[in-house]
């Protein structure tokens, strides 16, 4: 008996979806709260502050941002560039191979990281 090609793909799919999420990455972190996030390897966490340009400084270090800049809300939804000025709070952040921010994830007040690395903190009195 041969499988026709779609029905491959049923079967590809069911065994992915049975095996509960077992092909997540070891270093694949989750959020405890309503909303669970995977972060990839190399992401930091950090407080973050969005200045006018835009501009990100995390933990009082400033960082430059990538030319495919992605900022999601705590509902997982896109901040556009243009409304970023003025933004404040905790965040998971991921920079490419030249130190440029790519993607920025906000999290609540209340929600912490665990696993990740804490990004360098260069606030004298000000600690996040």
């Amino acid at each position: 008996m041969r499988l026709a090609a779609p029905n491959l793909l049923r079967l590809s799919l069911a065994a992915a979806l049975a095996s509960g999420g077992a092909c997540l990455p070891a270093s694949a972190q989750t959020v405890p709260g309503a909303l669970s996030r995977v972060y990839p390897m190399g992401s930091m966490t950090g407080y973050a502050t969005f200045g006018a340009g835009p501009t990100l400084s995390v933990n009082c270090v400033s960082y430059p941002l990538g030319p495919g800049l992605r900022v999601e809300n705590t509902q997982q939804r896109v901040i556009l560039r243009g409304d970023l000025a003025g933004i404040k709070g905790p965040v998971v952040f991921q920079r490419d191979s030249m130190g440029n921010v790519f993607r920025v994830w906000m999290l609540g007040a209340n929600q912490t990281v665990s696993g990740l690395a804490a990004a360098p903190n260069r606030c004298l009195f000000r600690q996040f």
